[in-house]
């Protein structure tokens, strides 16, 4: 009989190590991230700035890892007037979400602070000159 009761100890330690090799391996695998938002791509919009009538802007990004560049158009309108400009941007992913955005027209420069919507089709926030006290917001959409 005690030969008996020894074998089936034995016989009850191999599922417990099959488990365990289960559970170990289970464990071991990387997690599965959730897919990270890329803002690449066209974006229009329009923004406000003071002393004007009214702005639209063109965004072309370049999101390579949270790491933004590419370029700009924008248009402002006052009256019957109308000035043009354009350039390049840079910038980076902050956090979930959030990115702060630099655009470097012919003779200024915009820092933006601008988030992503929950749906990643809108990209807006606030904008402030680096080099007066201008400030307005911009809301654009992904094209």
């Amino acid at each position: 009989m005690n030969t008996l009761n020894q074998f089936a100890k034995k016989l009850l330690v191999i599922p417990v190590l099959i488990i365990l090799a289960i559970n170990f391996f289970a464990c071991s695998e990387d997690p599965v991230t959730p897919e990270l938002e890329n803002v690449s791509g066209k974006w229009e919009g329009s923004f406000d700035h003071p002393g004007y009538d009214g702005g639209a802007i063109t965004i072309n990004i370049l999101d390579n890892d949270g790491n933004l560049s590419g370029s700009f158009t924008m248009r402002l309108v006052k009256g019957n007037h109308v000035q043009n400009y354009g350039g390049t941007i840079a910038g980076a992913k902050v956090k979930d979400k959030n990115y702060s955005l630099n655009l470097d027209g012919p003779n200024f420069m915009w820092i933006c602070d601008l988030n992503l919507n929950s749906k990643n089709v809108t990209l807006s926030g606030d904008w402030k000159s680096s080099q007066s006290s201008l400030s307005g917001t911009m809301s654009t959409t992904k094209q």
